[in-house]
């Protein structure tokens, strides 16, 4: 079978390495790539760093286009669609009200957005699959992203504490999973893999480590072993 897959930095493979001088590494191990090496599939991996679904659906649309043509297609967004740009935040900036400060992709347009995916999938004969989000580790995203911004005033629109952070991306956890039972969408829930094991992950707080793609890696054995062709 073939393999499409449009998402962000996650099955990207991306990793932090401390001390290292890039701002993001990429393993040649990630998750995707481990399971093709246990099932032998055609992968045609398209997830590209900082990727959210307004940008993913014109690549969809644009691989469909051009005749692009898979068996299967994983949609995997929503950790960068419900974060913030931090750089609003810079020392000095003038900072709208919080009131206007919004993620970077709605949760209604991004609902919409997957909706769209989805649809183009179907339309092209290709069945869609999604994977569900992983969650941060609080405390050291928010050490990431104070890095070269205005600190104090990160925490007071995050109301003193970076669990806000991690009640936001549940939002949209909660959205997706809700998305896929209405409509019928095959569903790798890589959650509770991540939740409370920060070992699993980088330090940077939202990447998982070697290990923990390791451990990804397995739950896409499990599940693509059982997918159902829809055409």
């Amino acid at each position: 079978m073939k393999l499409v897959v449009f998402g962000d930095s996650i099955l990207k493979g991306v990793i932090t390495i401390p001390g290292s001088n890039k701002l993001f590494d990429v393993t040649e191990n990630d998750s995707l790539t481990l399971a093709q090496k246990k099932l032998g599939f055609e992968l045609d991996n398209r997830a590209i760093y900082g990727n959210i679904t307004s940008k993913g659906l014109i690549k969809l649309q644009k691989f469909f286009e051009k005749d692009g043509a898979a068996d299967f297609c994983v949609i995997e967004f929503g950790s960068n669609d419900c974060d913030y740009d931090w750089n609003i935040f810079k020392p000095d900036a003038q900072l709208p009200p919080a009131a206007e400060i919004q993620p970077k992709v709605p949760l209604d347009q991004y609902l919409a957005n997957l909706t769209q995916m989805v649809e183009l999938c179907r339309a092209n004969k290709t069945t869609p699959l999604m994977m569900g989000l992983i969650p941060y580790v609080c405390d050291d995203w928010y050490k990431t992203i104070i890095k070269g911004q205005d600190e104090a005033a990160i925490s007071n629109f995050l109301g003193g504490t970076s669990e806000t952070l991690g009640k936001n991306q549940l939002v949209y956890k909660n959205a997706q999973a809700d998305f896929v039972k209405k409509n019928n969408v095959q569903f790798l829930d890589p959650w509770t893999i991540f939740e409370d094991h920060k070992e699993l992950m980088c330090y940077d707080g939202i990447h998982p480590n070697e290990k923990g793609y390791e451990q990804l890696s397995k739950a896409w054995v499990e599940f693509l072993s059982n997918i159902k062709r829809e055409f």
